[in-house]
């Protein structure tokens, strides 16, 4: 019976692939060599084998190939066969008349099986990947709910992407620099805890501070040393009020600003926020603002990144809180100033809990807006509008004062108070501009109020009219 195109033997040489394959990939997956007799090991003559002909030795005959019976004599000798026979039992034959023979096949013991899953992984050839072991936020994010739902799906496969160290996501050409730049630079700003992403952005690629998992599981063990023992501190505060106050000091205290604008460093990250082991972490604002935006997700607190510019056109990051059901802004960095000589002990807190009002288009620019290099600006989104005053550090602790000489002895008490204790701030709140005007009108008289302590040489003006804050930086000899 002659068949050239018999489903059996299409069956047979499938099979015989399939345990080449199976073969070669239990090989490359580190199982053992073949050590058995001719009849256990399949011949790569059978079907052509994973050698480059280009690779292989000249054969001896002068026609420069084998032949077919030479083939057939090879793999004779090497592989115990049977003849193909057909549903009816008769003998597959080739257009020759030849009978088709196929090697014998023996069922495998069941120590030797394998499951499909385990086949194909064999054959692919490919290893897990180690996973971060970051800490994953799953709480609700003010921006990610402002977005359209194409929006989202992109927000949530960039997420995803950097929590499994992916280098890409889509095609280069499946979004506008514009739509990338608006969601990946909103993933950067509002997801602390990927502090391994790099801000670097083109359109569908991935790109990272470090990508080694090993690496990034000690970064996140240390930063959570110091996150975990002051969200505990926190905890144990009566209001919201208080525990931000723990979050604000912490950094404030031990942080300095970093004028290096290498972001590799990681000084827009929570790892230098917390985990760098330096006694005072080198950070700038979006490091600031992500530290605080890292201990409120743990702390329940609602919280989020707001980016965009200070007065002189430069970047700048700040947060915007919930604090018992009403918005307020919070800017750590413009908290901790620059200081010619630092001073760890220094806390001022003129930006802890403010309006939109008092800074919005004054000190902060371009709220919630990247520049992009054509000179325009896309917006991230819409922060919710901060119109509450009440928790305001000044205004909660009674720092405010409406009359003149109230305002003259509060100020110089607190001048007294920072020479006394080695500290620089010494700010308070007028209740009116009148109150200001007047204060400020005599600055230099509190210079030389200051110079009368030992040790002290005078102050610095660091007064804010459009706050109404008296504030006047300590200098010492």
């Amino acid at each position: 019976m002659k068949i050239t195109n018999s489903k059996k033997t299409c069956a047979a040489l499938a099979v015989i692939m399939a345990l080449s394959m199976f073969a070669a990939g239990c090989k490359s997956s580190g199982g053992d060599t073949n050590s058995g007799s001719a009849s256990e090991t399949i011949s790569i003559n059978v079907i052509g084998g994973d050698s480059d002909p280009a690779e292989s030795e000249a054969p001896d005959n002068a026609g420069g190939e084998i032949s077919s019976e030479e083939e057939v004599s090879a793999t004779s000798a090497s592989v115990e066969t049977e003849v193909v026979t057909d549903f009816d039992g008769s003998a597959v034959t080739d257009n020759n008349g030849e009978a088709l023979t196929q090697p014998v096949m023996t069922e495998p013991s069941p120590d030797q099986t394998i499951s499909p899953e385990e086949l194909a992984a064999a054959m692919t050839g490919t290893t897990a990947p180690k996973e971060v072991n970051i800490s994953k936020y799953t709480g609700t994010r003010y921006a990610y709910d402002t977005l359209t739902s194409d929006e989202k799906k992109l927000y949530d496969e960039i997420k995803s992407g950097i929590e499994n160290l992916r280098y890409k996501i889509c095609a280069e050409d499946a979004y506008s620099l514009e739509e990338w730049s608006k969601i990946y630079g909103l993933v950067y700003i509002q997801e602390p805890q990927l502090f391994y992403m790099s801000s670097k952005i083109k359109v569908g690629k991935l790109f990272y501070t470090t990508k080694d998992a090993d690496v990034i599981n000690t970064m996140q063990k240390s930063i959570d040393a110091v996150a975990d023992k002051l969200v505990k501190e926190a905890s144990g505060k009566s209001s919201t009020y208080e525990k931000l106050k723990v979050f604000h000091d912490y950094l404030v205290l031990n942080s300095t600003f970093e004028l290096n604008e290498d972001t590799m460093n990681y000084n827009s990250s929570i790892y230098n926020a917390f985990g760098s082991g330096e006694a005072q972490g080198n950070i700038q604002c979006a490091g600031y603002a992500k530290g605080i935006q890292y201990l409120c997700d743990k702390a329940g607190i609602n919280c989020m990144v707001v980016a965009g510019e200070n007065d002189k056109g430069e970047t700048h990051a700040w947060n915007v809180v919930d604090v018992d059901g009403e918005w307020y802004n919070l800017d750590c960095t413009w908290d901790d100033p620059i200081l010619e000589k630092a001073n760890y002990k220094n806390l001022r807190y003129k930006y802890f809990l403010v309006p939109d009002k008092w800074i919005h288009n004054i000190t902060h620019m371009h709220v919630s807006q990247k520049q992009l290099s054509n000179g325009t600006y896309l917006t991230y989104f819409t922060p919710p509008a901060c119109t509450a005053t009440a928790e305001n550090y000044f205004i909660k602790n009674g720092y405010v004062y409406n009359d003149v000489d109230s305002a003259d002895k509060a100020i110089k008490a607190e001048i007294e108070k920072a020479a006394k204790d080695g500290t620089r701030t010494a700010h308070i709140m007028a209740g009116s501009k009148e109150v200001y005007d007047a204060i400020y009108a005599n600055r230099n008289s509190y210079s030389k109020y200051a110079s009368e302590f030992s040790g002290v040489k005078g102050v610095n003006d660091e007064c804010n009219p459009n706050m109404l804050v008296l504030e006047f930086d300590v200098l010492y000899n």
